[in-house]
């Protein structure tokens, strides 16, 4: 038996050849992206293209598969590639050490993917990678929120345009609007109401964001099963999508 026999037996051949020639982009390698990649490459996709700008740090250990005590310091895309590759060696893996915003996500963002994964956590870079997928007709799916959630029963997927109780779901929807998109997201988005003073700090988003990188200030409470959860049933999507297209 070779690595992807059970996968064949349960998707089938054709699904399998599908999955191995798909390309996928993965931006952001957090807490949702790391689980996502994860799963998509012990599932056989062949190709990734991996952004994200940032380093591991300890208090990523709680909740992100790249994060460990011998990788503090390291760029999570390196290691990211580093995993993957060991998990499937034929995988061709591109890596990006880039933040995205308005200017860069034109050259981030390349036509020859089947399907993009948005797992940003700032707000400004996940509208922007949304809207720019959609005007070049790109297949996405989108995390929202998994900060001050505990219960993964209350998890989903849906339209972005028909998501409910999720606060940041509920900004994304208000600027996408504004840029002329009202339809067409896919995302992963949990119906159980932030606890704490999470739903405040997200609603603080939209101006409460560090001016370099983008990202809320504040600190959001976070356990693995939940964001984790959001990452799997991302890549569930992603296979569905492929396999079906």
């Amino acid at each position: 038996m070779n690595q992807f026999t059970r996968t064949e037996q349960l998707l089938g051949s054709e699904a399998l050849y599908k999955i191995k020639q798909a390309r996928v982009a993965v931006f952001g390698l957090g807490a949702v992206g790391s689980f996502a990649v994860e799963a998509l490459a012990r599932t056989g996709i062949g190709f990734f293209n991996l952004i994200d700008f940032d380093e591991i740090d300890p208090s990523n250990i709680n909740r992100q598969i790249y994060a460990l005590h011998s990788t503090i310091g390291e760029k999570k895309a390196l290691v990211a590639k580093k995993r993957i590759k060991d998990i499937n060696p034929d995988c061709t893996v591109e890596i990006h050490d880039s933040f995205v915003n308005a200017e860069s996500i034109e050259d981030l963002l390349t036509q020859d993917v089947d399907i993009v994964i948005d797992a940003i956590d700032g707000l400004n870079s996940k509208v922007n990678l949304i809207c720019k997928a959609k005007e070049k007709g790109l297949k996405i799916v989108s995390s929202m929120g998994a900060a001050g959630k505990t219960d993964v029963s209350m998890i989903k997927t849906s339209d972005l345009f028909e998501t409910s109780i999720c606060p940041l779901a509920r900004f994304v929807r208000r600027r996408l609007r504004r840029r002329g998109v009202s339809i067409g997201i896919p995302c992963v988005y949990s119906e159980e109401p932030p606890k704490g003073g999470t739903k405040n700090q997200l609603s603080e988003a939209g101006s409460n964001m560090e001016p370099d990188h983008g990202r809320i200030r504040s600190s959001l409470g976070t356990v693995p099963y939940v964001t984790g959860t959001f990452g799997l049933m991302i890549a569930s999507l992603v296979i569905d999508t492929i396999i079906n297209f």
